[in-house]
């Protein structure tokens, strides 16, 4: 994992927005070819909820299979060769999907608010794109706890503030009981875990990171890459020696709400005792 957004620091809510060198706009890892497989599977076998699209999102899919054709063979001529051909049968913003690793995600701007108008999300980390076409940004994270209170208004705006000239990129995580990149909410997920035998909790537990980065398309919609990783918590404990203890400091400091969110309550004792344990 080459990024590890826990140092210690409390919790917060923010947008923590980095300068985006494009050259590293899109990444490729050994895990290209299994993942690319994985999301013909689900566009396959459930194409209705991973991808979807607004008649007003096409021209920024346009662009981003553009942007694709052009990036891709450059940045990574070994895999590309000189160029790429898309599939002309299906939507652009798909077609350009099945050649990355990252999930691509259209923001257009409509009265004022940012709107969701095309979408392919097959690595869902506990949401359902069918229920996120054609909300806002407020809506979108109306579960997210203190996002309104806090980062709401000003997303918002900032959105409104992005240039073309200046992409952005962040990371978010979060711990999960499955290293699955496809976790959707509501009747497509099982959310049985068998018990964890003792020991084996930092094997069967898992931190996952999003790297997203936005940037301003020429017909003004931001695009939203997303790329997912998971580690459990015992491989990111070797990797980073001082992990567990940031983890645990970090944690400490989250609300009730988030908790819940997230799903924590049930393996918070757990993940109290993994991040104290003296190894």
């Amino acid at each position: 994992m080459p990024y590890m957004p826990i140092d210690g620091r409390a919790f917060s809510v923010s947008m923590g927005l980095r300068a985006l060198d494009l050259v590293d706009w899109i990444e490729i890892d050994s895990d290209r070819d299994a993942q690319l497989r994985k999301k013909d599977e689900l566009l396959k076998d459930h194409h209705d909820q991973v991808f979807g699209a607004l008649p007003e999102g096409l021209k920024g899919s346009q662009e981003v299979a553009e942007l694709l054709s052009d990036h891709l063979p450059q940045r990574f001529p070994d895999i590309f060769g000189d160029s790429v051909e898309f599939d002309q049968d299906i939507h652009p913003l798909e077609a350009g999907a099945r050649h990355v690793q990252e999930d691509l995600v259209i923001m257009s701007p409509r009265d004022g608010q940012w709107v969701l108008t095309a979408a392919c999300v097959c690595f869902p980390s506990r949401w359902n794109l069918k229920e996120k076409i054609g909300a806002n940004l407020h809506e979108i994270h109306g579960p997210v706890p203190h996002y309104a209170e806090r980062i709401g208004d000003a997303t918002n705006t900032m959105f409104g503030k992005f240039t073309a000239d200046r992409p952005v990129w962040r990371v978010n995580w979060t711990i999960v009981d499955s290293p699955e990149l496809y976790q959707p909410t509501g009747e497509f997920r099982d959310i049985a875990r068998p018990p964890v035998l003792e020991g084996e909790f930092g094997d069967v537990t898992f931190f996952r990171t999003e790297r997203q980065t936005m940037r301003v398309l020429p017909s003004s919609d931001v695009l939203f890459t997303i790329r997912n990783r998971v580690n459990s918590l015992n491989e990111l404990a070797e990797m980073y020696p001082e992990f567990r203890v940031n983890l645990g400091a970090t944690l400490a400091t989250t609300s009730e709400e988030t908790r819940s969110y997230k799903g924590w309550h049930p393996m918070w004792q757990s993940l109290m005792d993994w991040s104290s344990a003296q190894i």
